[in-house]
């Protein structure tokens, strides 16, 4: 009776805590809104890892709650009954090989939205920027042209063009999903290709010294007209 209660009990009950998982992160997002064209890749990597795990730790609790109340003792035995092996090694061997699978297939996937971030370096703008104890500066060779705040036109692939002048610093715009460590002593380059208009918040996300919660910036994302106006104005 046992052996065939467990599959329709197990399914019942995971797929009411799936519900309920799914239920609680779509009422209450993990990620916020999303405003650059490689956020899309990191979602949908993140998106479908989290898919995965709700699922995994449904059944894993469903399949507990089946044993705790089907194989519940109400004696005082000191030990109950040992589990040496399934017959055939049928679970084991399933265990482990869907185990494999499931760790490749996200390999894979993973690899994949990693070279859709990373794979193509060409850009429409460049930006350099400088971090340092507890500052953001920003330099644009094409309009000659310094500034605190970095403006990104709407739409246009940005090569952000990182340098460190002392301790080692992270390009953080939580609404681009991308995160970039900021080395001394290296170049390093990212894309970002913004599609809302808007103002975000750069963090620096390496605790870098006692002013690290100090170090933000604003980054301003425009239209073209207005990204174009700005330099003519002396806006930045």
């Amino acid at each position: 009776m046992k052996n065939k209660s467990v599959i329709p009990f197990v399914a019942a009950t995971a797929s009411l805590i799936s519900g309920g998982l799914y239920w609680l992160f779509t009422r209450y997002p993990m990620m916020p809104e999303a405003a650059s064209a490689q956020a899309a890749h990191v979602d949908l990597a993140w998106n479908g890892l989290l898919i995965v795990e709700c699922l995994i730790y449904a059944v894993i609790v469903a399949f507990i709650l089946y044993c705790v109340l089907a194989f519940r003792d109400y004696t005082r035995a000191e030990q109950g009954d040992k589990f040496d092996a399934s017959r055939g090694h049928l679970v084991e061997a399933a265990w482990l090989l869907g185990s494999v699978a499931l760790t490749l297939a996200l390999a894979a996937l993973g690899s994949q939205e990693l070279r859709a971030l990373i794979g193509n370096p060409e850009a429409d703008i460049d930006v350099e920027v400088r971090a340092q104890q507890y500052s953001w500066e920003f330099y644009y060779p094409k309009q000659k042209a310094f500034g605190a705040k970095l403006f990104m036109e709407k739409g246009k692939r940005h090569r952000l063009i990182l340098t460190s002048q002392d301790v080692v610093h992270a390009f953080w715009v939580p609404e681009f999903r991308i995160k970039q460590d900021v080395v001394p002593g290296k170049v390093i380059s990212m894309i970002v290709t913004p599609t809302k208009v808007g103002e975000y918040t750069l963090l620096c996300n390496q605790l870098c010294g006692r002013g690290h919660t100090e170090m933000q910036g604003i980054v301003e994302v425009v239209e073209h007209e207005a990204f174009e106006e700005n330099f003519k104005a002396g806006d930045f």
